[in-house]
């Protein structure tokens, strides 16, 4: 697979064959099952109800064992007491996280990335260097190449004066080669990429 390099100005520079790795097959359940991982990921949980622990009072029997012909009970924490505590209630504890196949995660990411090649939504520049941060230099990078809509910026560490100028546009989403926004790239209409980021991508996740 290859994928076209062109300059700031939108220009052909060349191409870059791809490993084959990017050819694999992703089967949709793979896909589903990475992207509910990185949802849970994120999920914090808000929930909370006080179980009998944690519930005020209760210190002292309501009343003695025997003799007073009700039923006996031990604390007014009690679940079956008003105020009591909640039986299996839901916790602020509450972890969400799941775990998923490191091979796996790899793949998924490479077909993603080859799908949005692939439909032609993918842009890979050859700099993305700046001397300074600008906006204005900016839009017109994304002019030039014909972005527009949603669109996810992959960029390298190094491009700091970049990051700081696509940061600044409306519906522009910024990841780097170690912390690629998937779910972003999925649902972007334009994925743009630096020629050096996408050497990182292969080297991170095509070996």
């Amino acid at each position: 697979m290859k994928v076209v390099v062109v300059n700031k100005k939108g220009e052909k520079v060349k191409d870059l064959e791809l490993p084959k790795s990017f050819d694999a097959e992703v089967s949709k359940e793979a896909v589903t099952l990475y992207v509910n991982y990185l949802r849970n990921a994120l999920r914090e949980p808000i929930a909370n109800a006080k179980d009998r622990s944690e519930v005020s009072g209760g210190g002292k029997k309501p009343w003695k064992q025997k003799g007073t012909g009700r039923a006996r009970h031990g604390s007014t924490r009690s679940p079956l007491w008003v105020g009591g505590g909640v039986t299996f209630g839901p916790s602020s504890e509450r972890n969400f996280r799941q775990r998923i196949n490191k091979n796996l995660k790899k793949k998924v990411i490479l077909g993603i990335i080859a799908e949005a090649i692939k439909e032609k939504r993918a842009i890979v520049i050859d700099n993305l260097e700046m001397e300074k941060p600008k906006t204005k230099d900016a839009v017109e990078i994304l002019n030039n190449v014909g972005a527009e809509g949603k669109i996810a910026l992959i960029f390298d560490s190094k491009d700091v004066n970049a990051e700081k100028s696509f940061g600044n546009i409306a519906g522009v989403r910024l990841s780097m080669p170690n912390k690629l926004d998937i779910i972003n790239i999925m649902s972007s209409n334009k994925v743009i990429a630096s020629f050096q980021s996408m050497n990182k991508i292969m080297g991170l996740f095509a070996k």
